[in-house]
């Protein structure tokens, strides 16, 4: 918030106004203060609540996906509907692939069954247009894991469709094609970003 120079800040009035603006536009609701009504206690639950806000992004931004390749034909709705609940029965925090159809060991491979691997990235750019050096690493490692696979996993993944999918906010294209860039020949040629509608 810009202030001239001869005007004190308020930490208070900032911060309890940002809240307040927050679950009014959030609840559509118009000048209630919210922050009246809780309590530090309520606050604090508040802030565990709020914790799982990403991992409620990356269903959301997964089960898109799972649609989109859907809708461009890549899988049929049985699977879709196989992807979407394999997804729904893990916990957040899995180590593996964020989609791997089919998942399960015992699966029996139909003769139509197009077998996938996807991560799911939710990053938001913290300059504009380009990630922080956490969140590059991270991304830089789930595209190796792609492309060669992971320890954990029982995969060929040459017999994979691998996807990277990114949550299309502003900058976040051209901060994965600036990671894509700097990787090495074949990893860049790859995981060039493919945009969908």
């Amino acid at each position: 918030m810009a202030k001239k120079a001869d005007e004190k800040y308020d930490r208070r009035q900032d911060l309890e106004g940002k809240f307040n603006r927050f679950w009014n536009k959030a609840l559509k609701t118009t000048d209630v203060d919210y922050l009246k009504r809780l309590t530090t206690d309520d606050l604090v639950e508040l802030k565990k609540a709020v914790s799982n806000i990403n991992n409620l992004v990356t269903l959301r931004v997964t089960y898109g996906f799972i649609e989109k390749i859907h809708e461009l034909g890549i899988i049929n709705r049985e699977q879709a509907e196989e992807m979407r609940s394999d997804v729904n029965g893990l916990h957040p925090n899995t180590n593996g692939y964020d989609v791997k159809y089919p998942r399960t060991k015992g699966y029996v491979v139909k003769y139509d069954t197009v077998k996938i691997i996807a991560e799911i990235k939710c990053n938001i750019p913290v300059g504009g247009d380009r990630f922080g050096s956490a969140q590059r690493n991270a991304i830089k490692e789930d595209l190796k894991g792609l492309w060669n696979g992971k320890n954990k996993e029982d995969i060929v993944p040459e017999s994979y469709y691998k996807f990277m999918v990114i949550q299309d906010v502003p900058g976040a294209r051209e901060a994965m094609e600036q990671i894509v860039n700097s990787m090495d020949g074949n990893y860049a040629k790859a995981a060039k970003p493919k945009k969908t509608k």
